[in-house]
């Protein structure tokens, strides 16, 4: 599933065929460069420095741009989503918002958990691991140790976290749980095939089970109380790559975004 209306692997006109041609000769040339002379960053038409921010990438249709995002307002879109969250009697609700809306920062926004991200930043909705399983999200990462991979799930955010009568992880967080451990269990089986089918291996980039990781989110922060805290990093010690959030800690995200340059 591509990001954007557009298909950005095409050149549709002279002037992003001009500008990209200067990207590339620019980037070809030798001895030290000022990166601010790259026409993806000093071309004055900022739909030109989109689309060369998009064409250059290793997958043009699902490069998530912050540049794109610069002029927006991230404390309201924020504010938007915690209403929802905090309204919608299911994930598929949150999922609608972000997907019909194409509010691909809010998944995005995820990278601000890691360290890898800003040399390189691509989502991919829906990602299929196989016949057997999908995740909500894929985040595709790059930093100085190479490209690491995010598979995603989002869980209900209108339920508790613990059954509070016994202690226990509630139906969506079990779900939510179940779900990442069978996604680990098929990694470690398949991961060559993995890496081949969403094109990485193709490419030269090999990403090691150890740089692969794991998210859920899922319940409200108004849900948790310190014996669910408690359980919750339990959770996370035991589950090795794993990361379990509510959806506040994404309300939290977006609102940092629009004091960063890079994801």
């Amino acid at each position: 599933m591509k990001l954007q209306d557009r298909n950005y692997e095409l050149i549709l006109t002279e002037k992003e065929q001009e500008a990209y041609e200067a990207e590339l000769a620019y980037e070809s040339k030798k001895g030290p460069k000022n990166t601010r002379n790259f026409p993806r960053f000093s071309h004055p038409d900022k739909e030109i420095r989109k689309f060369i921010w998009h064409k250059r990438s290793l997958f043009p249709n699902n490069f998530l741009y912050l540049g794109e995002y610069k002029d927006m307002d991230f404390e309201l879109e924020a504010s938007k989503l915690q209403n929802i969250i905090y309204t919608a009697e299911n994930e598929l609700k949150i999922q609608q918002y972000i997907k019909q809306n194409k509010k691909w920062f809010i998944p995005g926004s995820i990278f601000l958990d890691y360290n890898f991200g800003h040399h390189d930043a691509y989502l991919f909705p829906e990602q299929q691991l196989g016949n057997e399983y999908a995740a909500d999200y894929m985040l595709v990462g790059k930093n100085s140790d190479g490209y690491s991979i995010v598979l995603i799930e989002f869980e209900k955010a209108n339920t508790h976290y613990l059954i509070t009568s016994a202690n226990t992880e509630s139906e969506s967080v079990r779900k939510g749980l179940t779900q990442i451990q069978d996604w680990k269990r098929w990694i470690d089986s398949n991961r060559d095939y993995f890496l081949k089918n969403i094109e990485l291996l193709q490419q030269g980039i090999d990403v090691p089970v150890y740089r692969i990781y794991y998210y859920l989110v899922v319940s409200r922060r108004d849900f948790m109380n310190l014996t669910a805290l408690d359980v919750r990093s339990q959770s996370m010690y035991e589950k090795i790559n794993t990361k379990i959030v509510t959806f506040d800690r994404l309300v939290d995200n977006i609102k940092k975004l629009g004091e960063r340059l890079t994801w």
